[in-house]
């Protein structure tokens, strides 16, 4: 099929931002670009799927499903039968990722830095590799763009470094890896073939991990350097903007929104002490769990009932432990000092608790997390086994919130929310490509979406 019967889309993808921060930087001036290129289309919030978290959303971004449907369901996981862990690749994609329905129509497509997507594989057009990509050639496809993403410069990731300690030098790297990866993406898009393209900046997801304090307050020391950092996202943008051309597609989504977080939850030490987990507190993997263990968990709040017949060591458990659990997870709360009790004083820990039996439904929905413990504001929930603590302070002072992600199109005059499961599906009937049948979001074009959007009957205890 040629190509010129199809117009252009460019998504543009800004991880971690969310649209009420995009808005505001764009009404102050910061974004002078972007505070003329938004009255174009609805700048609307969109809501990530469970849990809201890079690997995931972005999984569900290229699919157009739920987890149940494309199997990734964080950056770590259980291996087959076992208490193994892996960290799950774009090989492990059950579902059918855009980059397969485009080639399928005869369409090029340049992916670039979309995360999940290492190690690149064969694709109608061009693949490079998002985090986490340990090997850069493994991460370039073909392999003949290898040369040119050097002579740029090009980064696969920024390096933290010691951000909590000379959080400077970790900005200067984030503007560095931000500009070399706009003149990769200007070069690429100039050069290549594409009728679709994808080009994500994952840098405002690394500043606001370590710096969200000084994004938001305009007192804190480091104030005026990220937003210094948001003029230069400004212009990346607005440098790829004419590449869609008059006539072609233009949106922006992110994978998640952002809030602060001063406190880190470890949910595996909960359970051990809570006599749910029998496996000891400086173990260095999850294979020494014994039959003794009724629940564990995985980052960053899936909790695992260890039942017979899924796990080597399962057993018999009662019907309503995921209840019972959930229901004490609710009950947890954070007193000033630091001490955590149930029904105590203080701020709770857990905001909701979600079941798996009604979150995910697909071909994979059996390797689904039986709840997921969703956090209160400024609560990280860590799946880390090796402590004993029960709450910590990290390096990290932003985390990710699932319903304040963005979802902008160019000509998009539509109301509500926005599922995530319903981009690429919009994308794709944008360019009179046919979605997938394991595509489960809607068109958007035209459909009333101001009724809430969500996967499931998510219903919570208490």
């Amino acid at each position: 099929m040629s190509t010129d019967r199809h117009p252009r889309s460019l998504v543009i993808g800004l991880d971690g931002v969310p649209y009420w921060l995009l808005q505001k930087l764009a009404d102050d001036g910061v974004m002078p670009h972007m505070r003329a290129l938004l009255p174009q289309g609805t700048l609307r919030p969109l809501r990530a799927p469970v849990p809201e978290i890079s690997s995931t959303s972005w999984a569900s971004f290229l699919t157009g499903a739920d987890p149940g449907q494309h199997g990734i369901y964080g950056f770590i996981d259980t291996e087959p039968g076992g208490y193994g862990t892996y960290f799950p690749n774009v090989n492990d994609l059950v579902a059918t990722p855009v980059w397969q329905a485009t080639a399928a129509a005869g369409v090029p497509a340049l992916v670039l830095n979309v995360p999940g997507t290492y190690p690149a594989p064969p694709v109608h057009g061009a693949l490079v590799s998002g985090f986490v990509a340990p090997d850069f050639d493994r991460a370039v496809s073909p392999p003949r763009l290898r040369d040119t993403l050097r002579e740029v410069g090009y980064h696969l990731d920024v390096e933290v470094g010691d951000a909590a300690n000379d959080p400077d030098g970790f900005l200067d790297r984030a503007l560095e890896a931000l500009r070399t990866r706009r003149t990769a993406y200007l070069r690429l898009l100039a050069e290549e073939p594409w009728t679709l393209a994808l080009c994500v900046f994952t840098e405002t997801d690394r500043v606001h991990h370590f710096l969200w304090r000084h994004v938001t307050d305009s007192e804190a020391p480091l104030h005026g350097r990220i937003m210094d950092f948001y003029r230069e996202v400004d212009e990346a943008v607005a440098a790829l903007v004419p590449r869609a051309g008059d006539d072609g597609a233009l949106t922006l989504v992110s994978d998640h929104g952002f809030g602060p977080a001063d406190t880190q939850f470890y949910l595996n030490a909960w359970l051990r002490q809570a006599g749910y987990l029998a496996l000891p507190a400086d173990a260095e993997s999850l294979t020494g769990i014994d039959s003794r263990t009724t629940a564990f968990a995985l980052d960053p709040g899936r909790i695992h009932l260890n039942h017979r017949g899924r796990f080597p060591r399962g057993r018999d458990l009662a019907a309503g432990t995921a209840e019972e659990i959930g229901r004490r997870l609710l009950a947890l709360r954070r007193a000033d000092d630091g001490t955590v009790t149930e029904g105590g004083p203080g701020r709770p820990l857990v905001a909701d608790v979600l079941y798996g039996a009604e979150l995910y439904a697909g071909p994979v929905a059996d390797r689904a997390p039986d709840l997921v413990a969703m956090p209160a504001p400024g609560v990280q929930i860590r799946g880390a086994w090796s402590t004993d603590a029960l709450v910590l302070p990290g390096p990290f002072t932003g985390t990710h919130t699932r319903d304040d992600a963005t979802f902008w199109s160019r000509g998009d005059r539509g109301t509500g929310g926005v599922d995530m499961r319903d981009v690429m599906p919009t994308v794709l009937a944008g360019l009179g490509i046919a979605a997938p049948p394991s595509m489960e979001g809607r068109d958007l074009r035209g459909v009333d979406t101001s009724a809430p959007v969500g996967a499931g009957t998510e219903r919570s205890t208490g």
